[in-house]
């Protein structure tokens, strides 16, 4: 194994300097890599994959799906005015990646292959979830603990990556389910997703291997709703198994939740924050909810708090920013709700997701009644997870109990029951990027999210009814590999669909 492999721990020993020993709990003496164990590797993986590499791209869409908004009006990134300084690319494979390659060599050399399928699950994912935002990626020119570092990798099309990445993901499940182990995955409380638990690993990667199943919607060759349903029974069956751990109140920022007033996500500002609250759609689409008599989704007050000025729930318009003559103080502010409290959770994928998913490929194979029953697992599992009340639930409940074929078929097609599965979807996954994935398959429709419309003072590449397709590969390796890249220009990355975005 190169000695590159222990390098990545200096670097973020270096980037993470503030609390790095709490927050990494690895042995990061470069001048020792025999004491580098499997063991060591997992817990920062786990942190990196979360904190930096998701946070982040999380960080640069969450406008773009409309979760959030700016406080200023025609703010670059919520009228979608993204160039090459994106750093989703960064995080993930400069900080994050190295150590799901290096975890994948360490359990075969130590005899120990859980781990080996604990990072294939993460290489997967961390390069699936850039490819969503990018389209091509390098996959045998990436670091791999053997090879030397190659500066200028080769590209490969994105139908090729998911390929290389479903596959790995079935390694995952053949390494996880090995019961010879020299090194237990939970050794030095390092496993900090499922503390061992083998089975919890498998699912977790049988619930990615559905997602990303279901990405091939658009692809009429391609698309398997029964391979889809297959993968998700195998997957997380009941609550308590989503793939998430919680952050801490009691450390520095790099414990706390990104989205937290102590994390580092930009909300330490309470007066002039990265976002300026939740946005009007949102906040609007929870106002409006079919689930409650009141018309009031009982998960409103949980993941937001009202505005300090008058106790009342209102969002942001996205490109408009706060109206005249009003502050922060008077629009939901995003810190202290479920999603963005210090110890809040940042899941990578949830049991409530995974019922989601199979409602959508029932809906597509016509299992119209199996599809209504997923899908109300899926709002229930949520509601049960933030806490909400046994009396919404039940009113939530006798609510969808009434929901029949022709609700789910209405105009003889399913763009109706999609409408009520991705909206439902966008709700339970506050902040997870897979969402734009989903708004992107579906064409940003406003059959299926009634009421979503583009930014204000949208950015001026935009012709009238062209919605954002994809970001803009990162500055250095725009700098570095331009030849492999391709045409990076805004006005040619942001409107050109992702592989998986066009339709055959």
């Amino acid at each position: 194994m190169k000695q590159l492999r222990y390098i990545i721990l200096p670097i973020l020993l270096m980037l993470l300097a503030t609390s790095c020993d709490k927050y990494l709990d690895v042995n990061a003496d470069p001048d020792a890599p025999t004491q580098v164990s499997p063991d060591n590797r997992i817990k920062p993986l786990i942190r990196l994959a979360n904190g930096a590499a998701q946070w982040r791209g999380t960080r640069e869409v969450s406008d773009v799906m409309q979760y959030v908004a700016s406080y200023q009006a025609a703010r670059s990134y919520d009228i979608w005015n993204y160039t090459a300084s994106y750093y989703f690319w960064q995080n993930t494979l400069v900080w994050a990646y190295p150590n799901a390659a290096d975890l994948i060599l360490l359990g075969k050399e130590t005899n120990s292959p859980n781990f080996s399928g604990v990072g294939e699950i993460f290489k997967s994912f961390l390069i699936l979830s850039l490819s969503d935002q990018l389209g091509r990626m390098p996959w045998d020119d990436l670091y791999d603990g053997v090879q030397e570092t190659i500066l200028m990798p080769r590209f490969e099309d994105q139908k090729t990556v998911y390929e290389k990445a479903l596959a790995t993901l079935d390694q995952a499940i053949v390494d996880l389910s090995a019961t010879d182990n020299a090194i237990a995955l939970n050794n030095r409380d390092g496993d900090i997703l499922y503390q061992g638990d083998t089975q919890k690993w498998i699912k977790f990667a049988y619930a990615l291997k559905a997602r990303y199943l279901n990405h091939y919607s658009k692809k009429s060759n391609l698309y398997d709703p029964d391979a889809v349903i297959d993968a998700c029974s195998k997957a997380f069956d009941g609550d308590g198994m989503d793939a998430e751990f919680a952050y801490s109140a009691d450390g520095s920022s790099t414990d706390a939740n990104p989205w937290s007033v102590e994390g580092y996500g930009g909300f330490s500002s309470l007066t002039a924050p990265r976002y300026g609250g939740y946005s009007a759609f949102f906040v609007n689409m929870l106002k409006s909810s079919p689930l409650a008599d009141s018309g009031v989704d009982p998960r409103l007050p949980i993941i937001m708090k009202p505005a300090n000025n008058t106790g009342e729930y209102t969002g942001i318009v996205n490109g408009r920013g706060l109206d005249t003559d009003k502050t922060l103080d008077d629009y939901s502010n995003v810190p202290g709700g479920y999603y963005s409290s210090a110890d809040s959770p940042f899941p990578f994928i949830t049991y409530s997701e995974v019922k989601f998913i199979e409602a959508e490929a029932r809906l597509r194979k016509n299992d119209i009644t199996g599809a209504i029953s997923a899908f109300k697992e899926g709002v229930l599992a949520n509601m049960r997870k933030l806490g909400v009340s046994s009396d919404a639930i039940a009113e939530a409940t006798t609510k969808m109990d009434a929901l029949t074929t022709a609700d789910f078929t209405s105009g003889g097609d399913i763009t109706s029951g999609l409408s009520y599965i991705m909206t439902q979807k966008y709700i339970a996954m506050v902040f997870n990027p897979e969402t734009w994935v989903d708004m992107r398959r579906m064409d940003y429709s406003t059959a299926i999210y009634p009421n979503l419309s583009r930014p204000e003072n949208v950015y001026s590449i935009f012709q009238d009814g062209e919605w954002i397709r994809a970001m803009c590969y990162e500055i250095n390796e725009q700098n570095r590999n331009e030849a492999n890249l391709g045409d990076n220009r805004p006005e040619v990355r942001l409107k050109t669909p992702v592989w998986w975005d066009t339709a055959e």
